[in-house]
């Protein structure tokens, strides 16, 4: 039989969940608009949705487990607090940001111990997908390359005579550059996104589902080098105007398909064929 909590006790969560939110305001307010203005993170909304379900499905948690507050969540929340009031200061709000889900683990363990705040590990963990980092100066340019290169030579599979000088893809009809958000950056950070959670939901070994994690990587460039390629195809066949003002558009659920496809490819290959429906459905 679980000691009934004392009504100031639910109070003082309550005050200190208000006051962690307070405290990040500042940041908040820079995660809904980069989410609106940044489209390599237009799905960090979908991530925040997420995880407050996957947090509500395990609400009885602290119901059925025994309160045990810990002085080294007091630890962890006051870490996550120092380096996002540091990060405030220099205007790195997307260091700030990555100190969130740190502050909430430290939060729940100092008020009702680390064995219910192990419960909540891996839906404060997605949180860091949906913090808009700065990569795309940092790592679009080198993907833009090896996503012309790639493309290219997948389009000459297809009996396509193109060929590329770095970005520069030329085609008997037409010439393309293939820009940092074609580079696949984009499709990386929202598959990785997808493949997070789905490697989470299926049953499977550690290891098993570790790797269907890791594939989602080379499976988002292998599905951009796809798009690129059959874009190049089109191109081919028709011309330009057709490849940019019709397929372009399409391109995206092309992609999106395409990556869906060899996720569950992977997921089969490592027998990770059945959902751990006790993990996304409420008792």
């Amino acid at each position: 039989m679980q000691p009934m909590k004392h009504p100031r006790d639910a109070l003082w969560n309550r005050l200190a969940f208000v006051l962690a939110l307070f405290l990040f305001l500042p940041t908040l307010l820079w995660l809904v608009e980069a989410w609106l203005s940044d489209p390599y993170y237009a799905h960090g909304p979908l991530v925040l949705v997420a995880t407050l379900y996957l947090a509500w499905v395990r609400r009885r948690t602290f119901s059925d487990s025994p309160r045990a507050p810990s002085n080294a969540g007091a630890l962890v929340l006051a870490l996550a607090l120092a380096v996002h009031l540091w990060a405030l200061v220099w205007r790195a709000f997307y260091l700030s940001a990555l100190m969130l889900p740190l502050a909430f683990l430290g939060l729940l363990a100092m008020l009702f111990g680390w064995r219910i705040a192990r419960q909540f590990l891996f839906p404060l963990a997605f949180l860091f997908l949906m913090v808009p980092l700065p990569l795309a100066e940092r790592i679009g340019p080198s993907l833009e390359g090896w996503a012309a290169t790639s493309a290219t030579a997948l389009a000459q599979a297809f009996g396509v005579p193109a060929q590329n000088d770095g970005a520069q893809v030329f085609l008997p009809n037409s010439t393309f550059t293939v820009g940092i958000p074609c580079g696949g950056l984009r499709s990386v950070i929202a598959i990785i996104t997808l493949g997070t959670l789905f490697a989470y939901i299926v049953r499977g070994t550690v290891l098993a589902r570790l790797l269907l994690f890791l594939a989602a990587v080379p499976i988002a460039l292998a599905a951009n080098t796809l798009r690129i390629a059959l874009l190049f195809a089109v191109a081919n066949a028709w011309s330009a105007t057709a490849a940019m003002d019709y397929f372009h558009n399409l391109s995206s659920p092309v992609l999106f398909f395409a990556a869906c496809a060899l996720l569950l490819g992977a997921a089969h290959l490592l027998r990770c064929t059945q959902i751990r429906w006790e993990v996304i459905l409420p008792e």
